[in-house]
């Protein structure tokens, strides 16, 4: 059987946060990175502004799979917002603006929650035309801009790319296939480990296809979601 070029990217740090409905001052994360998550880490590689057309294509040209090496826990980050200065030398708290640009005399504090998955492992692989790869593959080696786990605040702590391969004949074989990732760490070896792949016929699953527009909605994306025997080095 044909094998397909295969981008391998590991997801590996103390904090990820890979938001899903997120929104003002309340901010959730999906158990796994998303697509266009991984979309926006590989556009901040190669340089790509937010309204860049290229995102839209990456999305459509790209077939993302994840498999859950570690799954982490959720920790939420509560922390307030507050607007104080200096009135007649005396130290006020004063009102916030509103999304209009007004001042809301009613409000002085906003209340923030953000979640993130924490000490947390993942297997991500990119399928797709084998120039375009190889593109991307320049790009983590070389990036335009920092790349990060979901938000700035969430650096890797092991370089993302891993290897640009054609070993294997789906994203799924290779899922099932590759070594797992943390066996040289203190960590139980789970007898099955997730998977979820991008598949057009599985489950509606979010707003997670990239389209530009200027309200910054997303299309639904169609997803499969599998487990398999964790492989190991030997097997």
């Amino acid at each position: 059987m044909e094998k397909i070029p295969l981008l391998h990217l590991r997801l590996e740090g103390p904090m990820q946060s890979w938001g899903t409905r997120g929104r003002w001052n309340v901010r959730d994360t999906a158990m796994e990175p998303t697509k266009s998550g991984i979309i926006g880490l590989i556009a901040c590689a190669m340089g790509c502004k937010r309204n860049d057309p290229q995102l839209e294509e990456l999305s459509q040209k790209l077939t993302i799979g994840v498999r859950v090496e570690k799954p982490g826990k959720i920790e939420v980050d509560y922390h307030t917002v507050s607007r104080w200065q200096y009135i007649n030398n005396r130290l006020t708290i004063s009102p916030l603006k509103t999304a209009e640009g007004k001042y809301d005399k009613r409000k002085t504090t906003e209340l923030i929650y953000k979640s993130y998955i924490q000490d947390s492992s993942f297997l991500v692989l990119v399928a797709g035309p084998l120039n375009l790869l190889k593109k991307i593959e320049g790009a983590f080696q070389d990036p335009k801009w920092p790349v990060y786990l979901g938000r700035k605040s969430c650096p890797p702590i092991r370089p993302v790319l891993e290897k640009l391969t054609q070993l294997y004949s789906s994203v799924k074989d290779a899922l099932c296939e590759i070594p797992w990732s943390c066996e040289d760490i203190n960590y139980t070896k789970p007898p099955k480990i997730r998977c979820i792949i991008d598949d057009i016929e599985g489950t509606m699953q979010r707003q997670d296809v990239i389209q530009i527009n200027p309200a910054r909605l997303y299309g639904m994306r169609r997803v499969s979601e599998f487990w398999v025997e964790t492989p190991s080095l030997q097997s």
